[in-house]
């Protein structure tokens, strides 16, 4: 009796063993199923390209493929677009499909491990407007620059880029020059960064109370317009000035203007109003404390003071690029 109850086991064993097998066989097959080709979609050209871009037009069921979309049996879906439809898609790749279709090839911004091929009428590349002085302009004292900070930043983060600086623009003023009316003019819902860079006009001619106040206001006003704006600011630029009853040069950073105060103080109360709403900003002062020297060194300055050479715009342009490549989502 004891064998034949062994010998049952043994048989219903080895039957749920076939069993199972065979259910292993059947959705290994499944899934090993090559994926549909059309001779269509074949890949006739590929180039490397480099854009920033951002998710748009996509459907609730758009993927990221491991390949362009039927171009080869090995395509499959791997990642939903929706998921990254607040992120910076990187393209580095493009492809044209016989059909005429294109397809990029996308990486998700600090997020790498998430990569594949879009149809790229889902994508659009991001757009930057930048909201500033006479520096974001770009005047070097004598001429203009070949080539703004605000163009080399778009060029670095391979982004579109509105160049809205003023020369003598302030926070507090009420002039076409001014943040306050570059805010009321400008349609943040058409961008989706944005950089806003004065202070150092306001040193010389605004109280510290008043710049406070109108920042406050129009960061707030900025964000109401589209709340999905990256908003970034950026301290002012140290530069040199001659103290009072005195013809000797030294750093705005420690001295006193007009209005009784600093420009590092006019610094700390810029930071205070970006971090009371949420917004990143760049101070010099430990982003790049060498790009003005302490020691007084002219020959970085145009007018030997206040506006940047071309070769320190170069260098305002890559440091603001590395802080936005790091913040951005």
């Amino acid at each position: 009796m004891m064998l034949k109850t062994g010998l049952r086991k043994k048989l219903m064993g080895l039957f749920l063993l076939a069993a199972g097998f065979l259910v292993v066989q059947f959705v290994g097959g499944k899934s090993a199923a090559a994926a549909k080709v059309d001779p269509n979609y074949r890949i006739t050209t590929t180039k490397k390209i480099n854009l920033r871009t951002k998710a748009v037009n996509f459907k609730n069921k758009t993927a990221i493929w491991n390949y362009p979309y039927r171009s080869n049996k090995r395509a499959k879906k791997t990642h939903w677009l929706k998921n990254y439809a607040n992120r910076s898609l990187m393209v580095t790749k493009q492809v044209r499909l016989k059909k005429g279709l294109q397809y990029d090839y996308i990486q998700v911004a600090n997020k790498p491990s998430v990569s594949g091929w879009v149809y790229s009428s889902y994508l659009k590349q991001m757009t930057m407007v930048s909201l500033g002085d006479s520096i974001t302009k770009g005047w070097t004292g004598v001429s203009y620059a070949t080539t703004p900070y605000p163009q080399i930043v778009a060029n670095q983060l391979y982004v579109q880029d509105t160049n809205l600086g003023q020369n003598n623009g302030k926070v507090a003023g009420d002039t076409a020059l001014d943040l306050t009316q570059n805010v009321t003019n400008t349609s943040f819902k058409n961008y989706d960064i944005a950089t806003v860079a004065y202070g150092v006009n306001d040193y010389f001619h605004s109280s510290l109370d008043d710049v406070t106040q109108t920042l406050d206001e129009q960061i707030k006003a900025i964000k109401r317009q589209n709340p999905s704006l990256q908003l970034f600011g950026i301290l002012p630029l140290d530069c040199y000035v001659t103290q009072f009853g005195s013809d000797q040069m030294s750093i705005a950073y420690d001295t006193v203007g007009y209005h009784d105060y600093t420009l590092g103080e006019l610094c700390d109360a810029e930071a205070a109003v970006y971090q009371s709403n949420g917004v990143k900003y760049l101070d010099w002062r430990t982003d790049d404390a060498e790009l003005v020297p302490s020691a007084i060194d002219t020959s970085i300055f145009g007018d030997g003071k206040l506006h940047p050479t071309q070769t320190t715009y170069n260098q305002i342009g890559t440091d603001i690029a590395t802080f936005l490549k790091q913040n951005l989502k």
